[in-house]
C-alpha cells in the first residue's frame, strides 16, 4: 500500500478506532495541551484531539504532515471556533526562527516521527528561552520480558500502524536534547495491548 492510500486510511479511520480510548486519555491531554500558553506549537496534530484541551487564548499552530489529517484537523477547528494555523511539517525541520515559542506540545506523536532526536532538538530550538514542552507518550519498557517483545513486535507493528514505533526511549532522548529541566511520570495506560501500555507525560523547560 503506497503512502498516499495509507495517509488517507488513517485519517479516515483515526477518530473511529480511537473513541473507546478517548475518555482515558483526557486527564493526560489536559496535562499538556490544557498547561500550554501563550504562542503554541503542536506537533503531529493529527485530527485534532486536543483542540479542546486549549486555552481559548493561545495562539495556536499545528505541525501535521498528513494532508487528509489536517483536513480534519481544519474541519473540527471550524466546529469549535477555534483559530488554528496548520503547517504541513513532520517536526524534524521546522520553519520557524529560534526562539518562536512559549510552549511546544506532543500527544502520542514521537513515536512515528522519522528521526525521535533531531525532532526533540527542534522543539528546543523554536522554544523561548523559559518556554516548556509538554509531552504524553507510549514508550519503551524499563526492562523484563515486556521489553524484549516491544523490540521483537517492532517491525510488523509500525508496518501495520502507521510507522508507530513501540520500542523508543522517548525519556532518554528527551534528557539528550538539552533541555535544563524535565519532570516526568511513568506509568501504564489502562487500554491497549501490553506493549504499548508504558507510557510518560511530563514537562521539559529550556
Amino acid at each position: 500500500m503506497g503512502l498516499g492510500i495509507r495517509r488517507r486510511v488513517m485519517a479516515a479511520t483515526y477518530d473511529r478506532l480511537g473513541r473507546s480510548a478517548e475518555p482515558k486519555l483526557e486527564q493526560y491531554r489536559e496535562r499538556t495541551a490544557g498547561r500550554a500558553t501563550g504562542k503554541v506549537l503542536e506537533l503531529g496534530g493529527g485530527t485534532g484531539a486536543n483542540l479542546s484541551f486549549y486555552n481559548p487564548e493561545v495562539e495556536l499552530i499545528v505541525a501535521e504532515p498528513n494532508p487528509h489529517m489536517a483536513s480534519r484537523l481544519h474541519q473540527k477547528a471550524a466546529d469549535l471556533g477555534r483559530e488554528v494555523t496548520i503547517v504541513p511539517d513532520g517536526g524534524e525541520s521546522l520553519p520557524f526562527s529560534d526562539n518562536s515559542f512559549d510552549s511546544v506540545v506532543s500527544t502520542l506523536v514521537m513515536c512515528s516521527v522519522k528521526d525521535l532526536g533531531v525532532t526533540l532538538q527542534e522543539a528546543r530550538r523554536v522554544l523561548k528561552a523559559g518556554g516548556t514542552f509538554y509531552f504524553f507518550e507510549h514508550v519503551l519498557a524499563s526492562g523484563g520480558i515486556r521489553r524484549t517483545y516491544q523490540n521483537w513486535l517492532n517491525p510488523p507493528w509500525r508496518l501495520l500502524n502507521g510507522d508507530c514505533n513501540i520500542n523508543r526511549d522517548i525519556p532518554a532522548a528527551i534528557q539528550a536534547a538539552g533541555f535544563t529541566r524535565v519532570e516526568l511520570e511513568s506509568f501504564d495506560l489502562p487500554i491497549g495491548p501490553p506493549v504499548v501500555r508504558p507510557t510518560i507525560v511530563g514537562a521539559a523547560r529550556v
